[in-house]
């Protein structure tokens, strides 16, 4: 009985810190989901969205290809090791890694800025031969790529809180880029000749404001940074060699996107924007589900695993899988079945069509069938990487970018854009089964009987959940116009098909959702 009440109070623990961070990134994925409406009003699916889009995707690729969550597990599983040696070990540590990443960070922002021309032709091919489109993403692109330094510093002040399981600030930050970028929308934007340009600056603005915030919360935890120089310290070459591998390993997803991305540019006008609108609705589930869960997961594995708690780290893990596994099949259903009228609620109106909502809700429901594939690749590469396992997710990664490429040169010629979409979510799809393979032959089965049981409850939870997303249209038609009456139409079906799907659950004998829980 000991036992298992450790477990569920773990359990319980875990889901409070998805929790903490699923609702701050709510908070800001629901700005991101506003900043998007005023581009879109402000840009539409134009030429000039197209080229903005494409010269944001530069910074925030390598920002999340090398500082966000490729930081975040290089740095969390070493800080356990320093902070077992105390604290100031720990903070000698992070001063040499900041000293390490402002260095290089200065160096790769200068030649990016220097050689965007020859970056932004790798990125943007079909651009090339467009002068407008090229032109302008190509300003663009320089005006915006120092924000890569800038969310990058601040990307390692996010993985140092995440270690000391302060999750708040580190995902409430990026709601901070979301408010500066409205505030570029709604007041520079008409003050400026081109309002992709005033974007631009609503970019820059959101990175130094998501910095500043951090070091009042790091002072709290007894860090002030002062960076050093010691790139032979043995804490940093083992950040190195977990770094490298991992650069690959943590982003295969975003890597598929790009590779998505760049096919578009040679397709017409609107394929990228369609991609990228899409690509930011299927986000916000990842992020309040997968990334939450990964985020919470990491601090805890490494320092059960550091200890050697073995038993420990897998039953976390199997609570982790199940959980994310209950909330995103349901959220997976209801996105494919809802793509076109979320689409059209958010953001049909100005220069932002009726046809270009349609294309887009398209590539939203290819990028829905891969949603929990998404997720668990997530949480399955934060397993390996907590063990300082980073050659394996690295391996799969690299197999599931070269099956994205194969089937995106496929799809893309009977399907355009939404062929390279669903590539995405095939390919990752295969990066989750060999990284499952991986673990289940590494710790053993990973599901046990109980677990099972309840994925299975929610599967069939989901049938219901179906009925009514099916007949809700039928009985209420979605209205052509009234913003108020279409959010009001997609907060009740919503909320009705999540009302069946948690009454079904409980009939199934799913009671741990419902249940409170002890401290």
């Amino acid at each position: 009985m000991g036992i298992e009440s450790a477990k569920s109070n773990q359990g319980s623990k875990l889901l409070r810190a998805a929790t903490t961070v699923g609702s701050w990134t709510m908070l800001s994925r629901v700005l991101g989901f506003v900043r998007d409406i005023f581009i879109a009003r402000l840009l539409g699916a134009s030429p000039l969205a197209d080229a903005f889009f494409v010269a944001l995707k530069l910074p925030n690729f390598f920002r999340r290809m090398f500082a966000e969550g490729t930081l975040t597990v290089a740095l969390v599983p070493v800080l356990a090791e320093e902070r077992k040696k105390g604290e100031d070990a720990a903070h000698a540590y992070l001063n040499a890694l900041a000293g390490l990443l402002l260095a290089a960070l200065l160096t790769f922002t200068i030649l990016g800025m220097i050689f965007m021309p020859w970056l932004l032709f790798a990125f943007a091919p079909g651009f090339y031969d467009e002068p407008d489109r090229w032109l302008q993403a190509l300003a663009l692109a320089r005006l915006m790529f120092p924000y890569l330094a800038l969310i990058s510093l601040t990307a390692m002040a996010w993985a140092v809180l995440n270690a000391y399981k302060k999750f708040a600030i580190a995902a409430a930050s990026p709601a901070l880029l979301n408010l500066a970028i409205l505030f570029a929308a709604i007041v520079l934007a008409p003050l400026h000749h081109n309002p992709a340009e005033a974007l631009a600056v609503g970019v820059l603005l959101g990175g130094c404001l998501q910095l500043a915030i951090q070091f009042p919360a790091l002072k709290r935890i007894g860090w002030i940074p002062k960076p050093s120089w010691r790139p032979k310290m043995p804490a940093i070459s083992q950040t190195m060699l977990l770094f490298g591998p991992a650069v690959l390993g943590i982003a295969a997803v975003q890597i598929n996107i790009l590779v998505g991305t760049i096919l578009a540019t040679l397709l017409p006008t609107g394929a990228v924007s369609y991609l990228y609108y899409a690509d930011r609705i299927v986000q916000l589930p990842l992020a309040l589900f997968g990334i939450a869960i990964g985020t919470a997961l990491l601090p805890t594995l490494a320092e059960h695993l550091s200890n050697h708690r073995m038993q420990a780290a897998k039953d976390d893990l199997r609570q982790g899988l199940t959980w994310l596994t209950w909330i995103t099949l349901p959220a997976t259903v209801g996105l494919l079945y809802l793509a076109e009228p979320i689409v059209r609620t958010l953001f049909e109106q100005g220069k932002f069509t009726a046809q270009d909502a349609s294309n887009t809700a398209y590539a939203l429901q290819a990028y829905t069938v891969g949603l929990i594939a998404f997720c668990w690749a997530r949480v399955l590469s934060t397993a390996c990487f907590a063990g300082k396992d980073a050659k394996a997710p690295m391996k799969f990664a690299a197999y599931s970018v070269l099956m994205n490429i194969i089937l995106s040169i496929i799809l893309m010629q009977s399907m355009a854009y939404v062929g390279l979409a669903l590539a995405t979510a095939l390919a990752s799809f295969f990066n989750v089964l060999l990284l499952w393979r991986h673990l289940h032959c590494k710790q053993g089965a990973i599901f046990n009987s109980s677990s099972a049981k309840r994925i299975a409850a929610a599967a069939l939870a989901c049938l219901p959940m179906l009925a009514v997303l099916y007949y809700t249209p039928l009985l209420w038609v979605f209205p052509e116009t009234g913003k108020m009456m279409q959010f009001l139409w997609l907060c009740m079906t919503i909320s009705a098909a999540m009302l069946v799907f948690f009454c079904t659950a409980w009939l199934f004998g799913e009671r741990k959702l419902f249940q409170r829980k002890s401290a």
